[in-house]
């Protein structure tokens, strides 16, 4: 399959045809700088338009109409005889009465009357990866500001605004592309789900919550799914000097020692390195949960009630790795019992706290 992609190295285009390349298929590229003739010479084997070509930022008010409306009629007048399915990126600003939505909508009525085989989207607020700030995108420039220690400027915090993710745009058009139906259409329109309804005052404390990761150990709750795209966009705008953050690796005759990862929701990840024949534990919790798991060598992993008599041993390797939950109210160890350092990966349900441990130390079998 043979598709064409105008538009191509714009925000949402650089996303679609990045995902393109994955799939087995001939892509034909168009963008400002390229000549019409480009469309023209291969259009008679395109199996399938991505028109997301288009003008919104203007220095002139006649560019909207000929960036959207005038370039939209010379495709249409290209492939009305043909029939070939033709997406279009059209906007919510279709409805408004502004020169950006009027040029649009005068697009969108050009296709309906000249087209059987279409899908017109109107996009809401797109944010993601490679959008570029100070632009048309707030989310785009509230990231990059903060991820560029720059300040940002918000007059009114509850404001909200249905903001939709680049992948979800990108996930949409390809099934489209294979055959699918939209997820929503509307008298003859087509809309991107999930969308959010956020305000900004959400988004500039996420992104201050997301800056203060940024040279710790620390990373923030992602389970919301617009929270987890938006700490993604966030973090494609940081430099490259800070994406690497230093560990604090703690040594002795045992092994080693390092936090590898805090959460303030989820609990803290480390991982501990035992040389041979080394004992590391003989402690218990009252409510902070443990799991282990033995990522390299082999140990054993014993276990006994600080209230009865009940106690027990599981051992583990690399060869079979399993993840080990520790009781509550057990007092516990664990040992290498390989010829080689043993790695421990552990999970914790807590942030270790200095002053409330909940460790007490007691001998397994005492």
């Amino acid at each position: 399959m043979k598709v064409l992609v105008t538009g191509s190295n714009g925000f949402i285009g650089k996303n679609l045809v990045s995902h393109l390349k994955e799939k087995d298929l001939s892509i034909v590229t168009f963008d400002v700088d390229d000549d019409f003739s480009k469309i023209e010479n291969n259009i008679n084997d395109i199996d399938f338009i991505f028109h997301l070509a288009g003008i919104n930022r203007p220095t002139n008010v006649e560019d909207f109409y000929k960036g959207n409306t005038d370039f939209t009629k010379r495709l249409v007048d290209l492939v009305k005889d043909k029939s070939i399915p033709i997406l279009i990126t059209s906007s919510i600003q279709a409805e408004i009465d502004n020169d950006y939505g009027k040029s649009k909508k005068l697009a969108e009525d050009y296709i309906k009357d000249n087209l059987n085989n279409f899908y017109i989207f109107r996009l809401h607020n797109v944010f993601g990866k490679w959008c570029r700030p100070n632009y048309n995108s707030v989310i785009a420039t509230f990231c990059y500001n903060r991820a560029n220690d720059l300040d940002i400027v918000v007059n009114d915090r509850s404001v909200e605004i249905n903001y939709i993710y680049v992948d979800d745009i990108v996930e949409e058009f390809i099934n489209i592309l294979y055959g699918a139906k939209p997820s929503e259409i509307i008298d003859e329109y087509c809309y991107i789900n999930p969308r959010y309804n956020v305000s900004l005052g959400f988004i500039v404390d996420k992104l201050e919550e997301f800056k203060k990761c940024d040279s710790s150990i620390l990373v923030p709750a992602t389970g919301n799914d617009f929270v987890k795209k938006l700490y993604s966009t966030y973090v494609s705008y940081l430099s490259k000097e800070k994406l690497a953050v230093s560990l604090d690796k703690k040594t002795d005759e045992r092994g080693s020692f390092v936090e590898l990862v805090r959460t303030n929701t989820n609990g803290q990840f480390s991982l501990s390195y035992s040389k041979p024949g080394i004992v590391r534990g003989n402690h218990y919790h009252h409510t902070k949960l443990e799991r282990f798991i033995v990522v390299k060598g082999k140990a054993r992993i014993n276990f006994s009630s600080i209230i009865n008599d009940d106690k027990y041993s599981i051992v583990v390797d690399e060869d079979d790795i399993k993840a080990v939950t520790i009781p509550v109210g057990y007092t516990h160890n664990i040992e290498n019992i390989g010829d080689d350092e043993m790695i421990l990966a552990i999970w914790c349900n807590e942030l270790f706290d200095a002053d409330h441990p909940d460790t007490y130390f007691k001998k397994v079998g005492e």
